[in-house]
């Protein structure tokens, strides 16, 4: 129940920035491409080569994609998204890396396997790989009984911090976790390769698959020459829908612009992917086209970066998405480089809205005032980690902007 206190600060706000995914559009299709992707990375022959009937099925129909749910889930998501990583390609990135690990540790000899992922990884590494497992007909378990070891090695290594006088900082929880699957790896196989990381050539096969499988042939083609997956796509792009009915969103909305407010987007979905969804559904014309801020951005900052010889990802929860959708004039190093908090004034004029840790970071961490709407969160866990950020204003999803009237 908004307070007075909760409607005086509201009204001062004049500049109102989206997160996409679990705030207007849904999230089922992404995940299912997530899956599909690690899928595929497996089993199908051009990579590591699993067999498995039920899996080879799933893998090679054609038309709308089985809803599988098997190598992500609820609970690795909100692992993922406790720890300050948000974004679709991550959650495919590191359930590969989890699976990958596993096969590891039955590679015969292991150290050769640790030789092959200490050279220059390309996509015809998995294949190599595939042949030094001793057996390869194998139905793989659930993300949730694999992860669930994971998960404990996880909360084991953070109690261990803690105890040695560790804070928990949530805006360092993203760098930690790509440590902890790390860790992982040499506590399962006592092999320092492959280093998983947010960038790099696996990390580029693995977006690259979850694009085509994503958006389909034909969209992926659009913007690629040519596609890496030798299986053919029809995209799950087609099947997305808003994360509530429609009408609620275009009431929420519409309130905020007869308001005066302006809108923005910072998302880390690529631009062509939003356009879709937001001109599809009517939403386009909400959105200052000046303050959409998507992974195009993102990429562009991140080579400005690695130009200058300081390579690093800037994914959220790293604020730069919103700046930039917040500063449309400034340039990236004006940007890059932006004392932070922003100045009072502009911090209380501006409202981040999302639906996870990284969003709620990342409003703390420029000085803006944060609304947490709860269709995106997939856990209690996560909705008191939330609630331990103190965001500003929490609701159940964007048509409940009118309780702040």
């Amino acid at each position: 129940m908004a307070t007075q206190a909760d409607r005086d600060k509201f009204h001062k706000i004049d500049t109102v920035i989206f997160d996409m995914d679990g705030v207007i559009t849904g999230e089922a299709e992404y995940w299912s491409a997530a899956d599909h992707t690690v899928l595929e990375l497996l089993y199908s022959k051009q990579f590591t080569g699993l067999i498995d009937d039920t899996m080879l099925s799933v893998l090679h129909k054609s038309g709308a994609p089985v809803a599988f749910e098997h190598f992500v889930s609820p609970a690795f998501i909100a692992l993922l998204r406790n720890n300050g990583i948000n974004t679709n390609w991550d959650l495919a990135y590191f359930s590969f890396a989890l699976y990958l690990i596993e096969l590891m540790a039955e590679a015969q000899p292991r150290r050769d396997a640790g030789a092959l992922f200490e050279k220059p990884f390309a996509p015809e590494t998995l294949s190599v790989f595939g042949a030094m497992l001793p057996e390869r007909r194998m139905s793989l378990e659930k993300m949730d009984s694999l992860g669930a070891y994971f998960m404990s090695f996880v909360r084991k290594r953070m109690k261990e911090a803690a105890a040695n006088g560790g804070a928990d900082d949530p805006a360092k929880r993203a760098v930690a976790f790509v440590g902890h699957v790390n860790a992982w790896r040499l506590e399962r196989t006592g092999l320092s390769a492959p280093e998983f990381e947010r960038r790099g050539p696996m990390w580029d096969l693995v977006v690259a698959l979850f694009q085509e499988r994503y958006l389909g042939d034909l969209l992926y083609l659009k913007d690629n020459d040519s596609r890496i997956s030798a299986i053919p796509k029809l995209g799950t792009i087609q099947y997305e829908v808003p994360v509530i009915p429609l009408g609620g969103i275009l009431s929420g909305l519409s309130l905020l612009k007869e308001a005066g407010m302006k809108f923005g987007i910072a998302t880390g979905r690529p631009y062509d992917e939003i356009m879709i969804p937001l001109k599809s559904w009517g939403l386009y014309h909400f959105f200052d086209p000046r303050h959409i801020s998507t992974h195009r951005e993102i990429h562009e900052a991140e080579k400005h970066l690695s130009g200058q010889g300081r390579p690093a990802s800037i994914a959220k929860p790293h604020p730069y998405v919103y700046l930039r959708a917040i500063h449309p004039d400034a340039s990236m190093d004006e940007l890059l480089e932006m004392p932070l908090p922003l100045p009072k004034e502009l911090g209380e004029r501006t409202l981040i809205v999302g639906d996870s840790l990284s969003d709620l970071i990342a409003a703390r961490t420029m000085g803006a005032r944060s609304a947490v709407v709860l269709t995106g969160i997939k856990s209690l866990e996560a909705v008191e980690q939330m609630r331990a950020l103190d965001p500003d204003f929490i609701l159940e999803d964007v048509s409940r902007f009118e309780d702040l009237f």
